[in-house]
């Protein structure tokens, strides 16, 4: 990784820290146009569709370590291939959930887009 490239790490800490953000920026100032809201669940749609792909392809990153011999399991008890099957059952619930996740934002996004501004008398 060269220093102006991001690792895949950063990214993941700057999803993160960005969706902690927006609910502090959501606290702080409320909503004034439902065209806001509209905006802001078209990215969280979108995020939510492309979840399950990263969540697919973090696999593949640990199945070619594993097949690479670089995995082990450490002492406390469980074997590597059971930490592995928690893991792949881990990723498939997250996987599940962000898929469930996407449809009701998207029913969402969508019915907001219908939903116009009151203008004060």
């Amino acid at each position: 990784m060269t220093e102006d490239r991001k690792g895949v790490e950063q990214y993941a800490l700057d999803a993160s820290q960005a969706h902690t953000e927006l609910v502090g920026e959501l606290v702080e100032s409320p909503l004034e146009y439902p065209l806001e809201a509209y905006r802001i669940l078209s990215g969280l749609t979108r995020s939510a569709h492309e979840l399950p792909q990263l969540l697919e392809l973090l696999e593949g990153g640990i199945d070619r370590l594993r097949a690479a011999g670089n995995l082990e399991s450490d002492f406390r008890g469980a074997s590597l291939e059971e930490k592995l099957q928690d893991f792949r059952a881990g990723l498939a619930a997250a996987s599940e959930a962000s898929q469930a996740l996407e449809r009701g934002l998207d029913q969402a996004y969508r019915a907001i887009g219908h939903v116009s501004y009151k203008e004060a008398a």
